[in-house]
């Protein structure tokens, strides 16, 4: 149901979130001499967070190479779109668990990732072996309230060519995502209309209690 913020569902900023989880994993907690005591379930401070943006070219480039020694510039970037959020169902009202009234429906949406970089071919193939590897559907129900159709669409490699540089090979995938969408409200439904009338009226030419 709705989390702290009033919204579940599929939105770039919970998309990105699970992204982040399915290639890069949970983070571990670690002591001063460098054990391992626990793991962060959702640690987006992560460095490994900026290999996943938008697909905007204006957004950041994953191409910038000036110094061809950085890991940065050697790496792999998955870049997202939601392209297409269908509802499916009218809108209902519920509760969520802590008792707040919460607008649901029922949606699809269509995602469109990019993958550029060093282990972009491989990285798209795994993708089309997500639908029974463990944690997968865990991530997205509990960070999108969603789960993966099995469907993934064919894999398309690309040219891109970002701000003038030489043009690198992308490779696109489209996926569905079915889930419910809720938004807490602060009003409560319409209980109907009272079509009762009060007073009287004359039925066959005698006066009757309406």
């Amino acid at each position: 149901m709705a989390n702290q913020t009033g919204f579940t569902g599929v939105n770039f900023n919970n998309l990105r979130k699970a992204l982040y989880l399915m290639f890069f994993g949970i983070d571990p907690i670690k002591d001063k001499n460098g054990k391992i005591i626990g793991a962060l379930s959702q640690n987006f401070n992560s460095p490994k967070y900026r290999y996943i943006i938008p697909m905007q070219g204006n957004f950041e480039n994953p191409l910038q190479n000036t110094n061809p020694d950085e890991e940065y510039a050697r790496n792999t970037f998955i870049q997202y779109w939601i392209e297409k959020d269908e509802s499916l169902t009218q809108d209902d009202y519920t509760e969520d668990d802590e008792g707040f009234a919460v607008d649901r429906q029922k949606c699809v949406a269509t995602i469109l990732l990019r993958f550029i970089g060093k282990e972009a071919d491989t990285w798209v193939r795994t993708f089309r072996h997500l639908t029974k590897r463990d944690g997968i559907a865990e991530i997205f129900a509990g960070v999108c309230n969603a789960e993966k159709l099995e469907y993934t669409m064919p894999v398309i490699p690309r040219k891109i060519n970002y701000f003038g540089k030489n043009s690198q090979i992308a490779f696109d995938v489209r996926f569905k995502l079915y889930y419910d969408e809720c938004i807490r409200t602060g009003w409560q439904p319409l209980e109907g209309i009272k079509f009762t009338v009060e007073g009287k009226m004359l039925v066959d030419g005698k006066e009757v209690e309406a």
